[in-house]
């Protein structure tokens, strides 16, 4: 069921992968932020999970709403506090969301309360500095488009930002995972050069 939740477009959204949802575990408190119509949401349903999602958009919510044990309408940046207690989730998960909002640490910062101690965040980025990317300048293009640089993306991450950005928000790294598209083995191997997207897991710092 959750290949084929995660291969069908909804609403132009690309498919979720299979990285994000073999990371959480099972019976786990799960808060999606940003969760679009629900494909996370629906597959987690699967692992016997909890699920919270977080979705202001009018197009997404009405479909996120069958997806989630509770929904959450509102927007990120301006969301005052969750009407949970501090510490109660097990995952938080930032899919294709930080990338879309200007203060991307301010909001890692203020959900963190949310997460428990011994949870984690699961984030996924795409990367600025993908040899597409680095091509397109070499050649004197910078064009907005579908993928990394979608229209809607305030902001931009490498590897190396993405690292700081984290860290500076209170949290350790625990893992870097490389995503593809084209040359999967090389993104594997050169994550700086060759991730189409970065899937990072993350816990509280001590």
């Amino acid at each position: 069921m959750a290949k084929e939740i995660f291969n069908k477009q909804d609403y132009g959204e690309p498919p979720l992968n299979l990285e994000i949802y073999s990371a959480v575990q099972p019976q786990a408190k799960v808060l999606d932020v940003g969760c679009g119509p629900g494909k996370m949401g629906a597959a987690l349903e699967d692992k016997g999970c909890f699920r919270v999602g977080i979705e202001n958009d009018a197009r997404l919510t009405e479909a996120a709403k069958q997806n989630y044990d509770r929904l959450i309408v509102s927007d990120i940046e301006t969301l005052p506090e969750l009407p949970f207690p501090e510490g109660y989730f097990d995952i938080i998960i930032f899919a294709d969301i930080l990338e879309h909002t200007s203060c991307p640490d301010k909001i890692l910062s203020v959900f963190k309360r949310y997460l428990n101690d011994s949870g984690y965040i699961l984030v996924r980025l795409p990367n600025a500095a993908n040899w597409q990317v680095r091509l397109s300048l070499l050649l004197g293009r910078f064009n907005y488009g579908p993928g990394i640089l979608d229209g809607g993306h305030l902001r931009f991450f490498t590897l190396g930002s993405a690292r700081r950005l984290l860290e500076h928000s209170g949290y350790r790294i625990i893992s870097v995972k490389a995503r593809n598209r084209v040359v999967k083995l090389l993104g594997r191997l050169y994550k700086r050069l060759f991730a189409f997207q970065f899937i990072i897991k993350a816990v509280k710092q001590a």
